[in-house]
């Protein structure tokens, strides 16, 4: 057996140990220590996955690597999902208005076609386009094209087109009529100014041909013979396709 103190192996009836002195005491149970070669006893360590921190840092480490693992494959098809909403820009100059906004509208993409002032690019040509041509974007996203409206107006220009917008719809006069009118003494724009409006108006002067038609045929009862003339008159000055698309137009 061995002492229970120094670990040195003694006889099995000795009452004390020869080596460190100790009373043996032959109730306690016969324990044999781990001893070296030189019959030192060795310290037993304790087995680290009998300890309660290793467990919990085993269930730590699992449940980062499972998430790790779930967050990966969500990352994966996420990104897939993203590439299919992937729209590659091509370059609208070449296209109409109407064209940009199918295309707009075929790939979902949030434009929007708007007018500014120039001072380089002619009135009603291509300025440019907010996103450049081979730009990857996605669907939902926006892009801006702008188109020319021309040099910027004077302030005597913007009046004397408002003006002329106000004759046309609310006095259906003719274009010719409108410039006349402008630059009367009752108006008073210059010529340069006038030819400005006339030519920035947005107007069908077929219809104000029309309208002209019918307010003689119903306040004046005139013939459809009499309303041509009148049409193509000084005084009214509808060029004669004008005037024809307004007789052919009206109620017999």
């Amino acid at each position: 057996m061995f002492c229970n103190k120094c670990g040195k192996q003694i006889d099995e009836d000795a009452k004390f140990c020869n080596y460190c002195g100790v009373v043996i005491n032959n109730q306690q149970p016969n324990i044999k220590l781990n001893v070296d070669n030189n019959q030192n006893p060795i310290k037993t360590k304790n087995k680290i996955y009998k300890k309660w921190w290793f467990w919990l840092l085993a269930v730590v480490i699992t449940l980062s690597i499972l998430y790790n693992t779930i967050n990966t494959e969500m990352l994966k098809d996420n990104l897939e999902e993203y590439k299919k909403l992937e729209v590659t820009v091509i370059d609208l100059s070449t296209m109409s208005k109407e064209d940009i906004q199918n295309w707009f509208d075929n790939n979902q993409i949030n434009g929007s076609i708007v007018e500014e002032y120039s001072n380089s690019v002619q009135k009603g040509k291509f300025v440019s386009q907010s996103v450049k041509a081979n730009t990857i974007i996605h669907k939902g996203d926006r892009i801006n094209v702008i188109y020319s409206l021309g040099k910027e107006p004077s302030k005597e220009e913007k009046n004397a087109l408002k003006k002329a917008q106000s004759y046309s719809k609310t006095m259906h006069m003719s274009k010719k009529a409108i410039f006349n009118q402008l630059t009367s003494s009752v108006e008073g724009f210059s010529k340069e100014s006038a030819q400005y409006a006339i030519d920035n108006i947005d107007a069908d002067w077929n219809k104000n041909a029309l309208e002209k038609a019918k307010s003689y045929q119903e306040t004046m009862s005139m013939s459809k013979k009499a309303i041509y003339n009148q049409l193509t008159s000084e005084v009214e000055a509808f060029t004669e396709s004008e005037a024809q698309y307004a007789i052919d137009n009206l109620e017999d």
